[in-house]
């Protein structure tokens, strides 16, 4: 057909980059229109205590949540800012040095031009959707597949959360500098380009100092020393030699991860005692455990359906995930098999992808982190409409891919085409909204300056840390303290048996979802009897069912009655006042519906 030549023509351009990085940057513009969510609102307040002088750490450490200090984590459970069940040692400190300073700009210079932040994010994706055009366009050697892969990539509609949420400009910012690393290295070993050999260990270095998600450069590095290199010509060399050869020039790269992995360690960042983030180096057996449902997830987010988010939102059955992942891998495996015999970037592509997910699994699943998984596998699903519409090839051999590359077209470009502005205005209407109703429930009166705020259920956990800076933006009361009793979205039924205690029964129990793993994760159980003694007020473990606390007394030294305690709870989307039960004298706490993610 003349059409589909001609645009098989447009793909093929190499020019083609600039085009795909307008149409992404194009779909993703409704993030204009976004304000400030979640961790943008705890930057800006970081920012603002730094330039009056009351900075709590370093510029740098924008994006430290606790450093891993028993005294510092008891001071935040002491005011509230972190619940009663964070892990003494937490650690949750990531070095992100240059993604930082961007930050520290934006709150410093122009703190209420929300829109000119979300506009740097534009800018940096639309440079990695062109940088990705160019590196794909030398390694599946040029053609119409190439331009298919770039546009896959600049509409794929799990970036979404990536390009529209600020705080996830190191994720962007990251991935354009390991792209860069990439074709830095292509061009000193295909084409002999001489300061190659420099920018690819730079560039990595900014991508790492951008953000950790860089360690997936590894990944499509080896794969393109085993399949691409060893294919350039190599004279009369065996293949085994030009493999070593190929291997041995990765030196600086690996280099410089280790000495940034040697530094991120002894300067005491990662993760430690969260179910949320997990250091799979300090924490490794954790790390091991988690790896297949995580991958799982995390491959059927690219592949097929549905989002990542959808995982940790919902009760679906992991063994689903697991199975339904392996099926689609091997499904596209097989639809890609008569191409990956010829055509070895495409299959360092696919290997690459499959590498660039393990990063994945050292957080909880979510859609923000497959940005760099996605440069292989948008090569991948390329590659099945290729072999599908291959004439050279028998009908046995393209019959699979032909079933496959229908689905492939209308999910991956058409659907997700018009998914990603849908996602971006609906999950930033979705946090206005929640963050709105969450503050509006909230008691305004000064009397709260001398009062603990006693938040019986508080399903988004992260909204009695974040009390803390979102009144800087409307001159609410801060409570003296934040006692959060519990944090579920299931039913739980209270007893009062005397005048100074209150029992807690989750039904399912706690930490059943990722926003009170934030803080304690499964490698850290709660055990029966265990207590925590926080001034006024103790916690005691009374039940546990499969790792989950079912029941549990919280004692306060003042009666529960007394004027100085202040009682809330989170029911129909916004946090009301509690009636606390007679003593002897029982209450029910329904469940709610879950929020938007909120981790970092």
């Amino acid at each position: 057909m003349p059409w589909l030549r001609r645009v098989a023509a447009v793909l093929a351009d190499p020019r083609f980059s600039w085009l795909a990085a307008a149409i992404g940057v194009m779909l993703m513009t409704p993030a204009l229109t976004q304000g400030l969510e979640l961790d943008d609102h705890l930057h800006r307040a970081w920012v603002e205590a730094g330039l009056h002088g009351h900075a709590r750490g370093p510029w740098w450490d924008l994006f430290a949540i606790t450093s891993g200090d028993a005294d510092h984590n008891r001071a935040a459970m002491e005011i509230g800012a972190s619940p009663w069940w964070t892990v003494p040692e937490l650690r949750l400190r990531f070095l992100r040095p240059l993604a930082a300073a961007t930050h520290w700009l934006d709150y410093a210079v122009w703190p209420e031009a929300a829109w000119w932040m979300h506009a740097q994010n534009l800018a940096w994706y639309g440079a990695l959707v062109f940088a990705v055009g160019r590196l794909l366009h030398r390694w599946l050697g040029g053609g119409w597949v190439a331009g298919l892969a770039t546009l896959l990539f600049a509409v794929d509609d799990a970036h979404a959360i990536t390009v529209g949420w600020i705080a996830q400009r190191n994720a962007l910012m990251s991935a354009v500098f390991v792209v860069l690393a990439l074709l830095a290295h292509d061009r000193a070993r295909r084409d002999g380009w001489r300061p190659g050999r420099y920018w690819g260990p730079l560039t990595l270095a900014l991508a790492l100092a951008s953000g950790e998600s860089a360690i997936a450069a590894l990944g499509y590095l080896g794969a393109y020393a085993l399949l691409v290199e060893p294919s350039l010509a190599g004279g009369d060399d065996s293949r085994g030699v030009r493999v070593r050869r190929a291997l041995v020039a990765l030196w600086p790269l690996v280099s410089v991860v280790v000495a940034w992995r040697l530094a991120y360690e002894g300067l005491g960042y990662g993760a430690y005692g969260s179910g949320v983030y997990v250091d799979p180096v300090r924490e490794w057996g954790t790390f091991v455990s988690l790896l297949p449902d995580r991958l799982a997830a995390s491959c059927l987010a690219t592949l097929a359906w549905p989002s990542a988010e959808t995982w940790a939102a919902l009760p679906l059955p992991w063994t689903s995930a697991r199975r339904g992942a392996g099926l689609a891998v091997v499904l596209l495996v097989l639809a890609l098999s008569p191409r990956l015999r010829r055509d070895r970037g495409l299959a360092a592509c696919l290997l690459g992808a499959a590498a660039a997910l393990l990063p994945t699994a050292t957080a909880a699943v979510s859609d923000r982190l497959l940005l760099l998984v996605g440069l292989g596998s948008s090569a991948a699903l390329a590659g099945v409409v290729a072999v599908a519409v291959d004439s050279e090839l028998r009908w046995s051999g393209r019959a699979l891919a032909s079933v496959l590359a229908g689905p492939v077209v209308v999910v991956h470009l058409g659907l997700a085409a018009w998914t990603l502005p849908h996602t971006i205005l609906e999950r930033g209407a979705e946090i206005d909204a929640h963050e709105g109703r969450s503050a509006e429930g909230m008691p305004v009166d000064e009397a709260l300056a001398q009062q603990d705020l006693v938040l019986v259920n508080a399903p988004p956990t992260f909204v009695p840390s974040s009390m803390w800076f979102l009144p800087a933006d409307d001159g609410r009361s801060l409570p003296r303290r934040v006692r959060t009793l519990g944090s579920t979205f299931g039913p739980v039924i209270v007893q009062r048996p005397d005048a100074q205690s209150l029992v807690l029964q989750p039904v399912g129990g706690y930490f059943g979802d990722p926003f009170t793993t934030m803080v304690r994760g499964p490698a850290h159980p709660l055990r029966v009897g265990d207590r925590v003694e926080l001034s006024t007020w103790s916690v005691e473990i009374l039940g546990v069912a499969h790792g989950r606390p079912t029941s549990v007394r919280v004692r306060f030294e003042a009666p529960l009655d007394d004027p100085s305690l202040r009682w809330m709870v989170w029911k129909q989307g916004r946090f009301v006042p509690f009636l606390l039960p007679p003593v002897g004298g029982v209450a029910a706490i329904p469940g709610v519906a879950s929020v938007p993610s909120a981790p970092k």
